[in-house]
């Protein structure tokens, strides 16, 4: 008679000798696949926790919208420049704000991280007050002009301002012959930045 030389429970049948969850062992985790470009998982930026998949989901960058505002009114005194530098060869072009709104966006991302609909309209802010200066300084540079003096030595001087003034307050001519310069400055202004700010609102969602 054979004896049984096993010490307890019978053997089952297909059993290996991988010790389960119950011995204690520990596995590591899991390393799944990168999540699919496609996936819902791949679109949720709420969140910096591992995904379903293994893969960690990254966050969106939260958009500082004060330090974006500071960094897109960069963008202000090099489109007033820019036009006074056109303004002076008697010209007027839709270029100039164009380029400021360009400027603003890119700045506002460099300086907010992301754009959303609140950071166009700031955009949008910076780029009207970017055409409107950008006329004042251009009928300074007349009075400039008219003095006889040269721009960068006229900078800090208040004469070309007094002489807007005297125009504004005495001439009743000064207005009508700068009203169709600013008429079409708005234009040119309008024309300049509409598309681009039609782009940025279609692009961004209102927060």
């Amino acid at each position: 008679m054979s004896e049984n030389t096993h010490s307890g429970a019978p053997e089952t049948a297909g059993s290996n000798n991988t010790p389960g969850p119950e011995s204690g062992a520990q596995f590591p985790p899991s390393q799944g696949p990168d999540v699919p470009a496609w996936h819902p998982e791949a679109q949720n930026t709420a969140g910096t926790g591992p995904s379903a998949y293994g893969a960690p989901i990254p966050a969106t960058p939260r958009e500082d919208v004060g330090r974006g505002t500071i960094f897109a009114l960069a963008a202000l005194p090099i489109g007033v420049i820019l036009w006074m530098v056109i303004w002076g060869f008697g010209w007027m072009s839709s270029l100039v704000t164009f380029a400021a709104a360009v400027m603003a966006a890119k700045f506002y991302v460099a300086g907010a991280g992301s754009l959303s609909r609140k950071g166009v309209w700031v955009v949008a802010a910076v780029t009207t007050a970017t055409a409107l200066l950008s006329f004042v300084g251009g009928v300074w540079l007349d009075a400039v002009q008219y003095l006889g003096r040269e721009p960068l030595a006229m900078v800090l001087d208040s004469e070309p301002w007094s002489l807007i003034g005297n125009g504004l307050a005495y001439n009743p001519d000064f207005v009508g012959f700068y009203m169709k310069d600013f008429l079409l400055a708005l234009l040119f202004g309008a024309l300049g930045c509409f598309f681009t700010l039609r782009q940025l609102f279609a692009a961004t969602k209102a927060a």
